[in-house]
């Protein structure tokens, strides 16, 4: 159950006593923002997988010219 307090734009749940927001517009903006953040970290994490393997192809390159 819910209870509307002072701010119109909270409610509060009776049961947790958490105060939440009812604006489902920036619920929305929120969860964009969310998904928009993991895509950028998982970008990120394949930039940096990338590079590792880069590393480890020049290093093993390095390694066969040597040898030759």
């Amino acid at each position: 159950m819910r209870v509307q307090v002072k701010d119109t734009r909270y409610v509060r749940d009776v049961k947790s006593k958490a105060l939440l927001n009812t604006n489902l517009s920036e619920l929305n903006e929120y969860k964009q923002k969310k998904l928009m953040m993991s895509k950028i970290n998982e970008i990120n994490n394949l930039k940096q997988e990338v590079e590792e393997i880069k590393t480890t192809m020049q290093k093993i390159l390095s390694i066969l010219s040597e040898q030759k």
